[in-house]
This record gives structure tokens, C-alpha cells and sequence, in this order.
């Protein structure tokens, strides 16, 4: 395969490893592993805090991979109808099929409010990350503008000034209250991580970095977190009233949380993989489904019900939490991709149909 295609099967396969660490993020949640952060939380819980932190660099690198590639691109209306279209495919879907199931039992604890975002999940905000990545497509074009209109002098600082405002600021500082912070779950952090992609792509002299060490410092900053949340905890035992910081570290747009996944991002566009067409092949079909996966489990009626279904709780206090957790995450991942092709084979068919209808109208 050419070095072009290399590279960009490199996006593609960290693109199938973050949604491998987001379904392990609600694994973990979801499944109730984690439970409380403390100093004597046993083995098993804290790898699990420990796999959390690591994986907590998933939605920031998702959104720094569209940022890497929108940054050169132009918007198509196409890709939001489409975007639009899946999500409600798989909302409506599922609602429809566990109103079946479930004979219309759907427990909802605020009635009726709780069946506005199946029915309107994007305006909605059933999958936050959907409602606020259709946003950042929406503006990106807007943002490429101001970039273009920047020297590097003056993208260099704007693009500081966002990061210590929305990153830096209340990692440093978590008793203040800055200008925005939902833990990274807003447009606010989206369009920091794409202005920090797309000085990636414009100024990759910048960055000449060892992938290697980039590899390395991943690690190490993703491990801070838990490290700096169990010191937190150890001074809180002589001072008291700090615990409540300890797990300050762990949100998307926490500082290290934001440097692992920039040095993650890093180390895969330096890499180049080199494989048979037919790998190559296979690493783009997974790629293309994992935005299906995303919507197939962490649908609001299904998403507490895989881990119970799973036992993950239960198997969580045993010595095989780990090799459950990833067979787990790989079967979750797998039944998202299937599900995901099928859901592609509809909308060909569908857009087929549609041209075909469009190119008899025009004939006559």
C-alpha cells in the first residue's frame, strides 16, 4: 500500500482503539465497577480506575482525528443528512424493538420526557457526543476560515489561551469555577481539540517527536491521573476536606488527560502500517462501523442492560476481571460492527433506489 494509504489506515485503527476504550469506559461505569475513589479500593478496582484513566483519551482522540482531516476539507451537507439519518436509526430501532420486547414497559422515571430523546435523540441530546460533534461539523467550516486567516504566531496563541482556559484552568485550580466546564462534554473543549489537530497538520514541524517517546508519554500522562488522585487522598488523611479533589483529573479536558491523548494522536500519524490489501480492507470496514457501535450501546434503554447481561459487576471481584473485560469489549465491538454493515446495506439501498428515481425523472 502507498505511504498515503499507510497513514491513514494508522487514523483508522486508533480510530477502532478509542471506540475499544469508550466501550471499556462504560463498562466500567455502567457495569459498576469502579465504585468509590479511595486509598484502599483493593486490586481490582484499582486497575479498573487505572483502565479508566488510560481510556478517558477516547473522545478527545475521536475528535481530534475529525479535526485533523476537516481542518482541509469543506463541508458536505450529504455527511449531515447521513449522520442525522444513522442516529435515528438506531434510536427509533431500538426503541421500537424493546417496546416489542418489553410489551411497552418502559419505566421511565420523568414519563414522557424520558421518550423525547428517543424520538428526538440529535436536538435531544440522547447521545451527547452525537449532539455536540453534529455541532462542531455545523462550525468547522467557520473555524477553517479563522485559520486561514491566522499566521502561526497568532493560531499558536489562540489555541494556548483555549487550552489553559478549558484544560489547564481547572485542572490547576478545581475550587474555581471557569468561563465553561462540563468535563469536556461541550462544544467549548470540541473546538479546542480540533484547533489543536489542525496545528498538528499545519505546523507538523513542530512536533518531531520520536513516536516512540510520544508512545511513552502517553502512558505516563494518562497514568497521573490515578497517581495525583491517590496523593490527593493521602493528604486529605493529615489535612482533611481535599478528597472531594481526587478524581479532579479524570475528565475529558483534564490537562493530562488532554496531553495523553494529543501524544496517543501523535504516535499514530507518525507510524505507518504495512499490510496485504485485504487487511487494509478489513481495518476500514471496522473503522466505518464504529460510530454504529457508539449508538448501539449506549442507547438509554439498553445501555445498564449489557453489563448486567454480561455479569461484568460480578465477575469484577474475581481474578478474571481483565481477560472478561476485554472478551467483553471485543463482543460488544463485534456485534456493532455487524449490526452497523446491515444498517449500511439499508442505506445503500435506499440511496440507490433514490438516484435511480431522480435519473428517471431527469430522462423524462
Amino acid at each position: 500500500m502507498s505511504n498515503e494509504k499507510s497513514r491513514q489506515l494508522n487514523t483508522e485503527v486508533l480510530r477502532i482503539a478509542a471506540m475499544l476504550m469508550i466501550i471499556m469506559l462504560h463498562l466500567l461505569d455502567k457495569g459498576n465497577v469502579l465504585k468509590d475513589f479511595t486509598l484502599k479500593m483493593g486490586f481490582n478496582r484499582s486497575v479498573a480506575w487505572i483502565i479508566e484513566s488510560v481510556c478517558m483519551t477516547s473522545v478527545n482522540i475521536y475528535v481530534l482525528i475529525s479535526g485533523y482531516y476537516l481542518s482541509k476539507s469543506e463541508m458536505k451537507v450529504k455527511k449531515i443528512v447521513i449522520l442525522w439519518a444513522q442516529i435515528l436509526f438506531y434510536s427509533w430501532i431500538i426503541t421500537a424493538i424493546y417496546a416489542i420486547v418489553a410489551k411497552g414497559a418502559f419505566n421511565f422515571e420523568h414519563g414522557i420526557y424520558d421518550l423525547i430523546p428517543l424520538c428526538m435523540p440529535v436536538t435531544g441530546a440522547h447521545y451527547w457526543f452525537a449532539t455536540v460533534y453534529m455541532l462542531l461539523y455545523i462550525f468547522f467550516p467557520f473555524l477553517n476560515k479563522g485559520i486561514e486567516a491566522m499566521d502561526k504566531k497568532r493560531f499558536r496563541g489562540i489555541l494556548v489561551s483555549a487550552i489553559i482556559v478549558f484544560s489547564l484552568w481547572n485542572t490547576i485550580l478545581p475550587f474555581t469555577q471557569p468561563l465553561t466546564d462540563r468535563e469536556g462534554m461541550d462544544i467549548c473543549w470540541f473546538v479546542c481539540l480540533y484547533l489543536t489537530a489542525a496545528y498538528i497538520r499545519k505546523y507538523p514541524e513542530d512536533f518531531k517527536l520520536n513516536k516512540w517517546i510520544c508512545l511513552l508519554l502517553f502512558f505516563v500522562s494518562a497514568v497521573i491521573p490515578f497517581i495525583l488522585g491517590q496523593g490527593i487522598l493521602l493528604i486529605d488523611v493529615i489535612l482533611g476536606k481535599l478528597g472531594g479533589y481526587a478524581k479532579n483529573f479524570y475528565p475529558y479536558n483534564s490537562f493530562f488527560i488532554f496531553a495523553a491523548s494529543v501524544f496517543l494522536f501523535l504516535f499514530a500519524i507518525k507510524c505507518e502500517i504495512k499490510c496485504k490489501a485485504w487487511f487494509g480492507r478489513i481495518i476500514l470496514f471496522a473503522s466505518q462501523g464504529t460510530f454504529g457501535v457508539y449508538l448501539l450501546h449506549e442507547h438509554n434503554l439498553i445501555k445498564y442492560l449489557w453489563p448486567k447481561w454480561l455479569n461484568v459487576e460480578k465477575i469484577s471481584e474475581t481474578p478474571f476481571f481483565v481477560i472478561h473485560a476485554i472478551g467483553t469489549i471485543l463482543l460488544v465491538f463485534a456485534a456493532g460492527i455487524l449490526i452497523d454493515s446491515v444498517r449500511r446495506l439499508i442505506f445503500g439501498i435506499f440511496t440507490k433506489t433514490k438516484k435511480q428515481t431522480i435519473n428517471k425523472t431527469e430522462s423524462k
